[in-house]
């Protein structure tokens, strides 16, 4: 991803399929390529078995090098397939997009209540791997692997302008700063605290915001590297240039750094390393174009089904459940 959250393909391969030797085998490549010994790289994924198993052997996603994230997508639809269950599924995905450990951890209890089993199948999952809240940063908001997943149809996708992405979260958040009032000052810790405006029966929270840090507790500002609505109120209120404040990747100059080397031409086969594995036709992959719009080949699961119906009878059935308490 680059400083616009756009899609930037740097490598891919072709293989028979998804096992330990070829995404080994890939990882090398790609450490030899394109990582060439940077650290700071966050690899997000799926729990694919042959991939955890070769990221380990790696160097570049073990720390102090980088780090392995989850898809949060992946895990709610194993977790999905465990318990079958919409509510926990929602849930779920609840806790792992939140952003603040008090939030999560409120969370996790409610699925706790719905279903112990179902917490304890989550809870023995490192809560750095899948959970926005213990991430420490690394994702950069980035929770799912649907923008690589998705790239055919993001290449052919308008080009955006450069820091589009970012000026509109930083607006969206300085807008909402107005709402904000800042009470407390410590300037040994160099922190301050926000208390959040009431909007549509919420807010009124107290977040505490340390600028030397850069971090606010509420998480946003880790998270994504640019300054959340409770720094913007205390960037304002101290005369500090909340703009200065964004994570330099957002830059402008950066951004177009990104785009600024080239791209080696591919030889041909002849002069390929050998991967050490054949690849193998799949017969059933149909290879004579056919008229018509092609039909996509992406393998589609429960994630990607409408159940609003189910939704709606489980809020049903809490609702009659607190009719019958309010009756007894």
């Amino acid at each position: 991803m680059d400083g616009n959250q756009q899609v930037l393909p740097l490598a891919f391969a072709i293989v028979d399929e998804e096992t330990y030797p070829s995404w080994k085998w890939f990882l090398q490549q790609l450490s030899r390529h394109v990582i060439r010994g940077r650290r700071g790289m966050c690899l997000i994924s799926d729990r694919h078995g042959g991939l955890i198993k070769a990221v380990r052997e790696g160097p570049d996603f073990v720390s102090p090098h980088g780090v392995h994230r989850y898809c949060l997508r992946h895990v709610c639809s194993n977790f999905n397939s465990n318990f079958k269950n919409v509510v926990l599924k929602d849930l779920c995905w609840q806790a792992g997009s939140e952003y603040q450990v008090r939030k999560f951890n409120r969370i996790m209890e409610e699925i706790k209540k719905q279903d112990v089993k179902a917490f304890a199948y989550l809870d023995q999952i490192n809560k750095e791997k899948w959970t926005a809240s213990h991430d420490g940063g690394w994702r950069c908001g980035i929770l799912t692997t649907n923008m690589s997943e998705c790239i055919n149809g993001v290449l052919k996708g308008a080009r955006r302008l450069p820091t589009d992405f970012a000026c509109k979260m930083f607006i969206s958040w300085q807008q909402k700063a107005v709402e904000h009032t800042v009470m407390k000052y410590s300037h040994a810790q160099q922190s301050v605290s926000v208390v959040t405006g009431r909007q549509n029966r919420h807010g009124m929270n107290t977040h505490v915001v340390k600028i030397a840090n850069r971090e606010c507790s509420c998480g946003k500002w880790n998270q994504f590297g640019i300054p959340c609505s409770h720094a913007q109120k205390v960037c304002d209120a101290y005369n500090i240039s909340d703009a200065s404040m964004v994570k330099d990747y957002y830059d402008l100059m950066a951004y177009n750094n990104t785009y600024s080397k080239h791209f080696e031409p591919v030889q041909l086969g002849d002069y390929w390393d050998d991967p050490n594995f054949q690849l193998v036709q799949d017969p059933t992959i149909r290879t004579v174009t056919r008229p018509g719009r092609n039909q996509t080949t992406r393998i589609h699961n429960e994630m990607d089904w409408r159940q609003t119906r189910a939704r709606q009878e489980a809020q049903q059935q809490q609702g009659d459940s607190s009719i019958q308490e309010n009756v007894s």
